[in-house]
């Protein structure tokens, strides 16, 4: 089987805990991560219960940032104060430009074997399978870009500067770092062309960071390396009216994200952790061995958690997603 995936995010609701930000779209301080992944998939059955896959997935991601003018007078006061405060109460500076920066090229490769616990050919209704891999740290781990930096000329007016820095973690290709996978998935045909199921995928990254700094300078801290995963449960009722051999309509909820501690290994260094939680509606197509789906994933709940320290932060979520795949069964 060959396949190739596309799946878009646009990430620009800002949450601490699972509190929308919302004056950060007020002032235009969001930041915006516009994320496109391409995967290229091959896998190949040894038996009719096991089955080897080779994912090699590309990225091709922006982030906009906002410029904010924090310079203060002698007393301590902002001399250009936003006019809009955090839910906490909080003023910082003026929002008074933005920029961007991106990354694009060759992610980190997975490769994932999978085996069906019960014999196929005499479960065909229900099944669960049973799958370990390994993420091989391809992917560039510290691509740099253009930062548009605060700074004022000689008269004290704004003359941002060019700075040249790893652009942001959360749109890097690849982690630096070597993962391993485990991953579950059950179905059960309730009644005919009535089916439910469950998946589960955690990644484990046992390195506690790859050595690559948030910015410059000696207040530089390191990204942290940290676990994933992805959990999904659903049902689908399949029709056969003729033109295709089957369409699929399928509805489940998903639930994704980042621990703030690991499993396994070190969690120090600087991290987003937080998960969302989604509803899935989606659409499977499938004629001649060609198969082709879609969903689009809509947030319902998300929550940028505190880190191992027990610190707060914030990140950008998305509000939906779009997942496509396309491929061939030989």
């Amino acid at each position: 089987m060959a396949a190739v995936s596309h799946r878009w995010q646009y990430s620009d609701r800002h949450f601490v805990g699972d509190v929308d930000q919302t004056y950060r779209q007020k002032e235009g301080s969001e930041v915006i991560n516009d994320l496109h992944l391409v995967d290229l998939s091959v896998s190949y059955s040894f038996t009719k219960r096991i089955t080897a896959t080779l994912a090699i997935p590309f990225s091709f991601a922006t982030r906009s940032q906002a410029v904010r003018d924090n310079r203060r007078d002698s007393e301590g006061n902002l001399i250009n104060p936003s006019p809009f405060a955090s839910p906490e109460g909080e003023v910082r500076g003026a929002v008074i430009d933005r920029y961007e920066t991106s990354a694009d090229g060759l992610s980190d490769i997975r490769l994932l074997g999978t085996v069906w616990v019960l014999d196929p050919e005499k479960n065909k209704k229900q099944n669960f399978s049973v799958g370990l891999g390994v993420v091989f740290p391809t992917g560039e781990k510290d691509a740099k870009d253009t930062f548009t930096v605060f700074d004022t000329n000689e008269e004290g007016e704004y003359e941002p500067r060019a700075e040249e820095r790893n652009v942001d973690n959360s749109i890097q290709p690849g982690t630096g770092a070597w993962g391993i996978i485990a991953d579950v998935y059950g179905f059960a045909e309730l009644v005919e062309d009535f089916n439910v199921f469950v998946s589960g995928t955690y990644i484990f990254t046992p390195e506690e960071d790859a050595g690559v700094a948030d910015r410059p300078g000696p207040d530089a801290e390191i990204w942290s390396v940290g676990d994933s995963y992805l959990f999904r449960a659903g049902m689908g009722y399949t029709f056969r009216p003729g033109f295709v051999d089957g369409l699929t309509l399928t509805f489940g909820g998903r639930m994704e994200g980042t621990p703030s501690t690991d499993i396994f290994g070190g969690s120090e260094g600087r991290r987003r952790p937080g998960f969302a939680i989604s509803v899935e509606p989606g659409l499977v197509l499938t004629k001649n061995g060609w198969f082709g789906s879609f969903s689009a994933p809509v947030a319902v709940y998300r929550n940028r958690e505190e880190d191992f320290e027990g610190e707060e932060g914030d990140a950008a979520f998305a509000d939906f997603m779009t997942l496509l795949t396309v491929g061939k069964r030989f």
